[in-house]
This record gives C-alpha cells, structure tokens and sequence, in this order.
C-alpha cells in the first residue's frame, strides 16, 4: 500500500512538473513586401472629372488621380493589395487564436469626402457590418456587387452628411467590386474573410499578419490590376512557432 501510494506521489509531482512548465508558443506574426516588378507607373489625373456636374467640389483638395496602380517611387512598393492565409486545400487557416476568434469591431467604416473611396480598398470579416459614410455636401450612391450567389449585391443613394449601413456580406475567394454612378470614375474593392489572418499593403508595399497559426500554410496575393499576384493557389510558407516569419519581397508585373 505504502509503494501504491509512493507511486500516486511522484506522479503527481512529475506531473505538476510538466504542467508548470511554459507552453510552446504556436504563433507567429507573416510579414512581407509586395513590389512593383519594374519602373513604377505614374499616376495620370482622372480626365472624366472634368465633365462632371461635381467638379468644384471632386476638386477641391486637389486633383483627382488613378488608384488602379499606386505605387512608392521611392521603394516600388505597391498599396493596396489584399493578403491572407489559407490552408494547403485552399480553406481558411486553422486554429483561430483566442483573442482573434471574434472580431474586435461590430463595423467598419468607408467614406467617400471627394469623389474617391476612402480607403480605395476594404478588408473586414464576416459578421461585421460596413458603414458607407457621405462626408461631401453632394450626393453619392454606392453600388456594390460580387459572388450573385453569396452577394448579390445592391446599389443605393448616400444624401451628403448621410450614411448606408451594409450587413449580412459573406466571405467569399474574390473581392466585391464598389462603385458610385454618379461619379463614374469612383472605383473600390471590398475582400470579406471567415477568419482575421488577412492584411491590406501600405504606402510602402509592406504588410503583416498578426497571431498566425504556425505550420503550413498557403499566402494568397490579389490586386485588382493583376488579379492573382503568385497564382491561384498562392504560395506555400512555413509558419514558424514563434517570433516573425518574414516571407520576403513579392512582386506584382503588370498585364501584358
């Protein structure tokens, strides 16, 4: 009996050991950099402005340019492309870090102050709701549509000083096109996810995923230029288990 209850004893101690132990880390922060592979474009004021009832006011903060490739002189880095994670079967990535399993804004928020999207792009999760706000003392619409069979999408007038709230988007593989008609230049993308492992790129080209599950996973890159920016299937990375895993430069050539 004596023995018997020895044995109890270590074990509990040995196992009292091990729980003390810290656990392993299983996450990791995906940074990268996506850039211009070439000199980069300029941007050429939007002509069809000029014919637009709107004028004075689309102008007033200054000359409106194309957004279709924004682009960093400086370091050819390219703004505005969506990355996120998937799995290796192209399914959302797993497991979902605790303090990511809900997202932390009920919405998120576009505006439209002079005749241009603002951001020009829009990454949220599904769940949250978008709120397209009028800050301009003219009238908007916006008009958005992707997937007919998960967003079918709507098209409604914003008054100036008005908001549109948008609810019920699901995720889906491609972005949702915004536009607004009566300003037909007007142009956005909108990418809906079912888990928070996505970024948007900087003014620097530079993006990065938080809380990351480590193993093996796949980046996805899309720009709206291009389409997919490293193939269909994205590119294979290993996720470290702790610390950064930088996944290096990515870049993005223009449509022959």
């Amino acid at each position: 009996m004596r023995n018997a209850r020895l044995v109890v004893f270590l074990a509990l101690a040995v196992l009292g050991t091990v729980s003390a132990r810290p656990a392993v880390a299983q996450w990791s922060t995906v940074k990268g950099k996506v850039l211009f592979d070439g000199d980069a474009p300029a941007r050429n004021p939007i002509a069809s402005v000029n014919a637009n009832q709107d004028k004075a006011h689309c102008t007033s903060k200054g000359e409106l340019l194309e957004e279709k490739w924004v682009v960093n002189k400086k370091n050819n880095g390219v703004r505005w492309v969506f990355v996120w994670l998937t799995d290796a079967n192209g399914k959302s990535p797993t497991p979902v870090h605790a303090s990511l399993k809900a997202p932390k804004d009920k919405e998120v928020s576009l505006d439209q102050p002079c005749c241009q999207f603002v951001p020009h792009v829009l990454a949220m999760r599904q769940g949250q709701d978008l709120v397209v706000k009028n800050s301009a003392p003219v009238p908007h619409n916006v008009k958005w549509q992707g997937n007919p069979l998960k967003n079918p999408g709507g098209n409604v007038i914003v008054p100036p000083g008005k908001s549109y709230t948008i609810n019920g988007l699901k995720a889906d593989r491609l972005p949702l096109t915004l536009n607004c008609n009566i300003h037909p230049w007007m142009e956005g993308r909108l990418a809906v996810f079912d888990h928070p492992y996505f970024a948007v790129t900087d003014a620097d080209g530079n993006f990065e995923i938080k809380l990351a599950p480590a193993g093996n996973y796949k980046l996805m890159v899309w720009h709206e230029a291009v389409g997919w920016g490293v193939g269909r299937t994205g590119k294979p990375i290993t996720i470290k288990k702790d610390g950064v895993t930088d996944v290096g430069e990515i870049k993005l050539a223009p449509k022959e």
